[in-house]
């Protein structure tokens, strides 16, 4: 950590933070369960996220699904920054990053993950996406990154 000539924490200096969640699954449902249950935490802590899909129509199809997550609970979001709101549904392009929380769920690197305080990347054990989050693991470490795993499921 860094500190600016005011004594204030530089942020684009600090380490950041960079969490990979593989499941123990190949079900899409129980990735987007995960997904669910991620973003009410994310809400529960205040934080915002941007929520990065392979294309606009992934984030719409979504979109309709957090409807139905928990009735009692709603997770304020919205898709492609139509409305403010603390969690956003983007395609591959997010066009106003919120700069705190980063939930990748596209098969590509993020570019522009280095302007978040976190980085998520959400795995289950689909071959290709067991493949590209190696790919993308590697990114990070050359990057300079040390990312950290959890894994769901597993005994």
């Amino acid at each position: 950590m860094t500190l600016d000539t005011d004594g204030q924490q530089d942020a684009e200096a600090s380490p950041k933070d960079v969490l990979f969640y593989v499941l123990n699954s190949t079900e899409p449902e129980k990735r987007e369960r995960f997904l669910s249950k991620l973003l009410n935490k994310i809400q529960s802590e205040k934080r915002q996220a941007d929520v990065r899909f392979e294309n606009e129509q992934e984030a719409q199809r979504y979109d309709l699904t957090l409807w139905d997550f928990q009735p009692h609970s709603f997770i304020v979001h919205s898709v492609q920054g139509e409305l403010p709101a603390p969690i956003q549904l983007y395609g591959e392009q997010i066009e106003r990053p919120c700069k705190d929380v980063l939930v990748n769920l596209h098969p590509a690197f993020p570019q522009s993950f280095e302007i978040y305080q976190r980085t998520i990347e959400i795995l289950d054990q689909t071959d290709y996406l067991v493949q590209m989050g190696r790919e993308r693991w590697k990114a990070y470490k050359a990057q300079g990154i040390e990312p950290k795993i959890h894994k769901i499921g597993f005994d």
